[in-house]
């Protein structure tokens, strides 16, 4: 099977940060990522500081509050030219002191196969 030229978006995945705890791990999305990603955007517009996990029981990623950071893992893979992506179905969780207001959004691309 070849691959396409085409990116397609992930579908936003949103958490309420008056939902999330420091003792649980919350779900973007519990079905996971729809999509192999090469690129995710993590964006904190809440007024509570966040941890982001890739498998729900170690943190990865800290996003202060009113912050985006972005991963972008193809560029950060290694040996050159090879193809670095966060495997489909992955789930990604946030961890916090609930926050008051606000959410945390994550957005992503990947490749048609």
């Amino acid at each position: 099977m070849s691959q396409k030229n085409s990116i397609i978006p992930l579908v936003i995945s949103i958490v309420d940060v008056t939902e999330i705890t420091a003792a649980t791990w919350t779900a973007f999305d519990t079905d996971g990522l729809e999509g192999a990603c090469f690129f995710l955007r993590i964006t904190n517009d809440s007024d509570t500081d966040v941890i982001i996990s890739y498998d729900g029981i170690t943190g990865h990623e800290y996003v202060p509050k009113g912050k985006t950071i972005e991963v972008n893992f193809q560029t950060n893979s290694s040996p050159g030219n090879y193809v670095a992506k966060v495997k489909k179905g992955t789930v990604l969780y946030a961890q916090g002191t609930a926050g008051q207001s606000g959410y945390i959004y994550l957005a992503g691309y990947f490749h048609e196969q």
